[in-house]
């Protein structure tokens, strides 16, 4: 590798969704991700990508918009992992039942299906398209210490 260069972390992460509209509505009342208005004219052109971004702009989600969005694991990343700190993840752990998220299955994701890594705390659910998704944290002591 050369000594001038090295990335500074993903840019972004492409998916395929079957409704711009739809999944918008999705990652923002699931993440906060909402449309980035620096990119706004790459989909408001209809030839996309509809980018979306939280944290200023430094997570940014690419959605390209295709008729058949469910093709099977190889189409898709295998999964977007999205990091928050304790807070975070606690309050999104505590409105599973509301968001109504599955999992790869079809089966309902529940504060149960918490994954302890010992490093770390995860869920994995999908969005609406089937793409495979994970929120999670490494601030475990704290965690650990609300979910005891």
């Amino acid at each position: 590798m050369s000594e001038s260069f090295s990335v500074e972390g993903v840019d972004h992460v492409e998916l395929y969704v079957s409704d711009w509209d739809e999944a918008a509505e999705w990652y923002e009342r699931v993440l906060g991700l909402s449309p980035d208005e620096e990119f706004e004219r790459w989909w408001t052109a209809g030839d996309g990508p509809l980018v979306l971004s939280a944290g200023g702009g430094t997570t940014k989600l690419a959605l390209f918009e295709r008729e058949t969005a469910t093709r099977g694991r190889s189409v898709s990343p295998r999964r977007v992992a999205f990091r928050t700190d304790a807070d975070g993840f606690l309050s999104f752990v505590d409105e599973l039942g509301a968001l109504d998220l599955t999992n790869r299955e079809g089966e309902s994701v529940t504060a149960e299906d918490v994954i302890d890594h010992d490093l770390s705390y995860s869920v994995y659910f999908t969005d609406e398209d089937g793409n495979p998704l994970e929120l999670t944290t490494n601030d475990h002591e704290t965690v650990a210490a609300e979910l005891g």
